[in-house]
């Protein structure tokens, strides 16, 4: 087993950025000696994989699909066995 693994696939994106963030990022990628395409991979891995609520809510969508009781048939069940 290696210790260093392969990079990721590389994909090719395109969205559109709003006119200042464009060019602080930019900006930021010069700041750093490292390409736009670099500073937006980073952010967002920072972004998607350490943001808590994220996690939970991936974690969640991860778990099997339980069918839901209706809550139409909860109230049927209710009045079909009344507590005596």
């Amino acid at each position: 087993m290696s210790i260093i693994k392969k990079p990721p696939a590389t994909m090719t994106r395109e969205f559109h950025l709003q006119e200042p963030a464009s060019q602080t990022l930019d900006n930021y990628a010069r700041f750093i000696g490292s390409t736009p395409d670099r500073v937006i991979a980073s952010a967002l891995g920072f972004l998607l994989w350490k943001g808590l609520d994220f996690k939970r809510w991936q974690k969640e969508q991860r778990k099997p699909s339980q069918p839901a009781q209706s809550t139409e048939l909860k109230i049927l069940h209710i009045f079909a066995n009344p507590i005596r």
